[in-house]
């Protein structure tokens, strides 16, 4: 479903703060009588107001005051607090069901009436009623209020008043009323009407507009009595640019000043105010203006179908017309082309169709025509090509007026361009058009200017051409640029004056008059001996002129020069660069062979071994000069810098270059003397050594080469945890970290050269295991054993967390424990201090963080011995410090 906008044009319908529930009004009079020198109105006041109740919203006043005041002296003649005679409540009658979300649409009419005499006076009275405050969120004025104090500056307000006759007038005269008080749903950014028309019930003649609004009021007391007005002049509401009282809704709606309706495209989303004047003629004189205020409420809802194309096909550039849908998607859609033809289709595209004879037909689409909720459009197809809009201009100097050639015509024989508007595109005014065939126009100045010709014929046919116009103050001149010339030559000079890829006619002059023919034409031909500065003058048609200078810089001979000989390294291309002493061409030779090997001031290439010599020439006509340069082709050194090798970690390597005179090495932080064809190179881990290489033979260029040296990591040799074993049992070594094992002392052991040997051995003792890698590299690594009964697990009685290094921590010491199942400690009431599952892990004496207190603890440890037996053990301990 396409989503539509829809205008809920409704009698001051609108959101509300404080007192702004009351969205519009109208005030009215009706003659009653004359009793000698006074006279007796009806004034009738009406107030709108929004539907509902609430905090903000306020209900409509049980009362109002009329203030009269006398026109003449501006003065208070009475002032009488008028009750509220009727209520009415109206709501948005029946709404179109294919409306998806309609809104809910209500609004209140409370009507104040009040006979009011007073006596004849020459200007008259006026009546007014004031009411604080407009909806500050409306979308076409500013708001006025301070939000900081609203009391004092409450913002817009609104005045309703009526003017009664005085003796200038007609004094038994009734103003006209507005006819309709209820709501209408127009769908925005769509066509809409909307009948505002006046009644008058004297039968005068009444012409509507769009006018401003007032403002004025003061905020409403404890007593829901709006203040009385205060006297004359009242003050208009400011608007919004765009917008303003003539244009409340914007250009895209308009009142007929006839009929009252209001009509066109809505605006966008928003709350509107807008204000109808109807102005009431008696035999041509102006007896009043009455006048009604009210809000316009723009709102999104969204339509099932909707038809829209263009409105009409006006071009007249052919038979064919192309129609364009804008229409909901996905629906069946139904053309009737006005000539009999018809076309079903479930596509949007474009359509295209061919009338077969000239017409005005009016093409009608249906979208979605045999559903409750189809739509149609209507649009017109103007067939009368073809209609042609030519413009030419001539006299496009800013001093003189320019002229437009007007040359549309058509090649319908049934049809007539009557029509010509002129737009010359300058922005700074709005004086700038024509309705003249052929006309004339003078610019302000020189600029670019789109000049738009908008065409019209009978049949309704219309077009636009649009050109855009250089104007210039002098006219534009392109030249042959300064050059140079051989002394024994002659050169054709050229001028030119262009506008928009245009030739613009008139003359040529050229000075001096030294050594030229045809001075006077665009094309003249020189042969100067000696340095000359010859300067064209082009004139237009009007008498424009523009001028430029050419110089010609005379040669009797060309100086070039290149590059000193130069010695350069086998296979490298070169960069020759030639320096000659002017602007002409350059062409490179082989000296030995004179073929050509290039052309420009920069020769690139590879010269051959073992010597070449180049020349190079300029040519400029007759003239040249040319030099040469010889290359002498050396090879560059060659870099060694020796093999790849392994080391193991801590160990040192010498490197060795060979190949040049000069060496450096990189990196240089692990290298003895980096600018040494020899250096000790001490690298902690694997490294890429580069050097770079130089001599002395001729060839300038470096030559690098690289060498990798491999360092073996520390070995990670691992002989064990110094561990407990139990006593006049065997006990299994098990080392790691590389290939081969060498164990010191071989006492008790079975085999000192494996990783995993069989230790018999009844006391005390410390292994050293002494590990190898595959490179070669070797790690020592030691383990204490210590051996005692078991399998048990023995638990200190006391401890010292002090951090002096020694009993700081408390453990459990297991002998032939192969399992920790838990290690616990409690305090004297059974909190849980300290646990554990790890082996050889204890307790540091801390409980969260915090120093335990001094005095005794309760341990509990549980393991498996090598039997898979289950060991508890319990106890206490003592903590000291």
């Amino acid at each position: 479903m396409k989503r539509t906008l829809i205008l809920l044009i409704i009698l001051s319908f609108g959101y509300i703060t404080r007192a702004s529930h009351i969205i519009g009004g109208e005030m009215l009079y009706k003659y009653i009588s004359r009793n000698g020198d006074n006279l007796t109105y009806q004034v009738t006041l009406k107030l709108f107001r929004i539907c509902g109740s609430g905090q903000n919203i306020a209900e409509l006043p049980e009362s109002v005051y009329f203030s009269v005041f006398d026109i003449q002296t501006n003065s208070r003649v009475t002032q009488p607090l008028v009750p509220r005679a009727s209520k009415e409540q109206k709501e948005l009658g029946q709404i179109d069901p294919c409306i998806v979300n309609p809104p809910n649409i209500c609004f209140q009419i409370g009507i104040y009436v009040q006979n009011i005499t007073v006596p004849v006076s020459d200007k008259g009275y006026v009546v007014a009623f004031q009411s604080c405050c407009r909806d500050f969120t409306m979308e076409n004025i500013i708001d006025t209020r301070n939000p900081n104090d609203e009391q004092n500056s409450p913002g817009n307000g609104a005045t309703y008043f009526t003017e009664l006759p005085g003796k200038d007038g007609i004094l038994n005269n009734s103003s006209p009323y507005f006819a309709k008080d209820e709501a209408v749903l127009v769908c925005a950014n769509k066509k809409f009407t909307y009948d505002f028309s006046a009644i008058d019930p004297d039968g005068d003649q009444i012409v509507y507009s769009f006018c401003d609004a007032y403002g004025g009021g003061q905020t409403t007391g404890q007593s829901g009595i709006p203040p009385a007005a205060i006297a004359p002049p009242y003050g208009l509401i400011p608007y919004k640019s765009p917008y303003s009282g003539s244009s409340p809704l914007g250009a895209g709606a308009t009142i007929n000043p006839q009929t009252g309706v209001i009509s066109g495209t809505a605006p966008n989303p928003g709350k509107y105010v807008v204000t109808v004047c109807a102005s009431e003629y008696r035999n041509g004189r102006l007896l009043g203006i009455h006048r009604k205020d009210f809000h316009v409420n723009v709102t999104t809802c969204i339509k099932s179908v909707v038809a829209a194309m263009p409105e009409k096909y006006n071009d007249c550039s052919g038979y064919t017309i192309t129609f364009i849908n804008n229409s909901t998607e996905g629906k069946p859609y139904e053309w009737d082309f006005g000539d009999g033809q018809t076309l079903k289709t479930n596509s949007s595209d474009p359509i295209q169709h061919t009338y077969t004879q000239d017409g005005t037909y009016t093409v009608k689409l249906w979208v979605d025509r045999q559903s409750n909720c189809g739509d149609s459009a209507i649009a017109t197809a103007y067939v009368y090509p073809m209609l042609r809009p030519v413009v030419r201009a001539s006299g496009l100097c800013s001093n003189t007026t320019t002229a437009f050639d007007n040359t549309s015509n058509t090649s319908s024989t049934s049809d007539r361009i009557n029509y010509f508007r002129w737009d010359f595109g300058v922005e700074t005014t709005d004086t700038d058009t024509s309705l003249q065939e052929d006309p004339h126009y003078q610019y302000p100045g020189p600029g670019n200017y789109q000049v738009v010709l908008q065409v019209k014929t009978e049949q309704g046919c219309e077009r636009f051409d649009t050109t855009d116009l250089i104007i210039y103050d002098k006219p534009p001149l392109a030249t042959t640029p300064d050059t140079l010339l051989c002394i024994l030559n002659f050169i054709q000079l050229h001028a030119e004056s262009v506008v928009d890829g245009n030739v613009v006619n008139g003359t040529y002059t050229w000075s001096p008059s030294y050594n030229i023919d045809n001075a006077n034409t665009a094309n003249p031909t020189i042969f100067p001996k000696r340095d000359t500065a010859y300067t064209v003058t082009f004139t237009d048609q009007t008498g424009c002129s523009n001028s430029k200078r050419i110089a010609i810089d005379v040669r009797e001979k060309l100086v070039v020069t290149t590059i000193a000989d130069s010695t350069v390294c086998t296979g490298d291309e070169v960069h020759i660069r030639a320096f000659p002493d002017g602007n002409y061409p350059l062409t490179w030779f082989n000296t030995s062979t004179n073929a050509e090997v290039g052309t420009g001031p920069v020769l690139s290439i590879v010269p051959p071994a073992p010597s070449v010599g180049y020349t190079v020439r300029g040519d400029l006509g007759d003239c040249s000069g040319q030099d040469n340069v010889q290359l002498r082709i050396v090879d560059p050194p060659v870099a060694y810098a020796g093999e790849d090798t392994t080391i193991c970690y801590g160990e040192q390597v010498t490197l060795r270059a060979t190949g040049g005179s000069s060496y450096q090495w990189t990196p240089t932080t692990t290298l003895s003397t980096p600018r040494s064809a020899n250096t000790i190179a001490r690298p902690t881990d694997t490294t890429q050594y580069i050097v770079t290489v130089t001599d002395v033979l001729g060839c300038p260029k470096p030559v690098l080469d690289s060498v990798v040296i491999n360092v073996v990591p520390p070995v990670p040799a691992f002989a064990g945890n110094d561990t407990i074993a139990i006593l006049n049992q065997p006990f299994q070594l098990n080392a790691s970290g590389g290939i081969n094992y060498v164990w010191t002392p071989i006492i008790g052991l079975d085999n000192p050269n494996i990783y995993n040997p069989t230790t018999t051995i009844n006391r005390d003792i410390t292994y050293t295991v002494t590990v190898y890698t595959a490179e070669g590299c070797s790690g020592r690594d030691d383990i204490k054993v210590r051996f005692i009964a078991g399998p048990d697990i023995y638990v200190p009685t006391g401890f010292s967390p002090n951090g002096d290094g020694q009993n700081d921590i408390f453990r459990p010491l297991p002998v032939g424990i192969v399992q920790m199942d838990f290690f616990r400690v409690y305090d004297r009431w059974g909190k849980l201090m300290f646990s554990t599952t790890q082996y050889m892990k204890g307790w540091d004496g801390y409980f969260n963080g915090s120093p335990a207190a001094v005095g005794s603890y309760v341990w509990v440890v549980q393991g498996k011995n090598v039997d898979n037996e289950t060991v508890l053990r319990k106890g206490t301990v003592t903590l000291v410090r």
